[in-house]
């Protein structure tokens, strides 16, 4: 599924954990239970759920705001991966990963920067090394990404 850029602005990209690594909960409507069965919400909280094979699930639709990283969640796309311990992270999910922040950075021109949870949160989410899995550099950006082209251009 190639990424749409919404209608609404988007300038950040959120990376998160599911904080499980049963096999049970391997799966976007595990999470939209938790999150609209136990939490009440609206819907799932993410937009993007990769499962432990690389399979990449949607998630709530991105014309929504995320429910993800509290006080964070205007102008972002928020992608969870299953898992919780670095260890279990497979490399099928770092490429689904890894395919779906280039098209969302060059849908975005270049324009978008990418976060884990943990920085804006006091979470250790996500627990893998997403700033080596991305390639990313100081300010966010994946490297090898096109300059970002100025608002009034793109």
């Amino acid at each position: 599924m190639p990424f749409q850029k919404p209608a609404r602005h988007v300038d950040r990209v959120f990376l998160h954990c599911s904080a499980s690594d049963n096999p049970d909960h391997d799966d976007i409507e595990t999470i939209r239970d938790w999150h609209v069965g136990e939490r009440g919400w609206s819907d799932v909280g993410y937009h993007y759920f990769i499962r432990s094979d690389g399979t990449l699930q949607e998630g709530r639709p991105l014309e929504r705001m995320p429910a993800a990283q509290a006080g964070h969640n205007a102008g972002t796309v928020a992608i969870c991966l299953h898992g919780l311990a670095e260890e279990n992270f497979t490399d099928e999910q770092f490429r689904t990963l890894t395919a779906l922040a280039r098209e969302i950075g060059e849908a975005c021109s270049g324009r978008v920067t990418f976060h884990g949870h943990c920085e804006v949160s006091p979470k250790s989410c996500p627990v893998f090394p997403y700033r080596a899995v991305l390639g990313l550099d100081d300010d966010g950006r994946m490297t090898g990404m096109p300059e970002p082209v100025p608002r009034e251009a793109a």
